[in-house]
């Protein structure tokens, strides 16, 4: 009996302390997501964020770029004969995604 009551009470621990994490807590190391998807059917196109280049995407290519929370530009520029587009902002939280599309 005093075996079973020491587990049950090492199984209530247990279950209080990892109902107070989340995986996501867990994964996300503070960083969020800026997620651009390339929908763009021929053209391969370089992401840039904040001028950097961060690689090229191919045709119906998504790229996730892990980032520290904050505001960015992000560009698509067509590096195979397509013109990209436009700059925008993205405000990236953490431990969340924010997604973009561009296919120009």
């Amino acid at each position: 009996m005093r075996t079973i009551s020491k587990l049950l009470v090492m199984v209530v621990f247990l279950l209080v302390i990892s109902s107070n994490y989340s995986c996501e807590d867990l994964t996300c190391n503070g960083l969020g997501t800026l997620s651009v998807e390339n929908t763009s059917h021929s053209t391969v196109q370089k992401l840039m964020i904040n001028g950097v280049n961060y690689g090229t995407l191919d045709p119906g290519e998504t790229k996730e770029t892990e980032l520290n929370p904050g505001t960015y530009k992000w560009q698509l520029v067509g590096i195979s004969g397509g013109v990209g587009c436009s700059e925008a902002t993205a405000i990236v939280a953490e431990c969340e995604t924010c997604s973009f599309k561009c296919g120009g």
